[in-house]
């Protein structure tokens, strides 16, 4: 007999990088059997990465950024993997066009930047005050706020404009190498 997994059946319905991959597929054009002879899949496995069955594996992933620039798919796929990131907007208050994403980031990376001037870096915690603590607690969530809201932004400036999302971070890992932040 076979046991079906409430929760797990529920995190299926909920997949938003299959619900993209399967948008991007029909937007195309392509059947799930074209797209299984592009990819080197059987049509059965697209058929149920797509309905959330199975995860989007990282070279499904990597194939449509590459071939269709979509940078959601690969925030989502990462969210969805890991079990935090960053995602798309979707809530009542987002409204995800280019000027208040742009109003967000502004308004995030002035706060972030009064938050963290105010923060005085310790060697040992256990002995600062509970104060100071909060402050570099509140400095940690401004910045994850920079984080997230910065990559959804730059996602839609990819998104459009056809800036390639995977060449922007090529880029971006090329001047950390360049400038001696990273090495390989």
């Amino acid at each position: 007999m076979v046991q079906i997994n409430l929760e797990e059946v529920s995190k299926i319905k909920k997949s938003k990088s299959a619900q993209l991959m399967k948008e991007m597929r029909k937007s195309k054009d392509k059947t799930q059997q074209q797209l299984s002879v592009d990819m080197f899949q059987s049509r059965e496995y697209i058929s149920k990465q797509e309905s959330g069955e199975r995860k989007i594996p990282p070279v499904t992933t990597k194939y449509f950024i590459e071939k269709y620039n979509n940078p959601w798919l690969a925030l989502e796929t990462v969210d969805e993997y890991i079990g935090w990131g960053l995602t798309r907007l979707n809530g009542p208050a987002a409204n995800n066009d280019k000027y208040f994403l742009q109003l967000i980031v502004e308004n995030e990376l002035q706060e972030a930047i009064e938050v963290i001037s105010k923060i005085k870096w310790t060697d040992n915690l256990y002995t600062d005050r509970y104060v100071e603590l909060q402050g570099i607690q509140k400095s940690a969530e401004a910045l994850a706020n920079v984080v997230h809201f910065s990559t959804v932004y730059l996602a839609a400036l990819c998104d459009n404009y056809g800036i390639n999302w995977l060449k922007v971070w090529k880029k971006h890992h090329s001047d950390l190498k360049a400038k001696g932040y990273i090495n390989e």
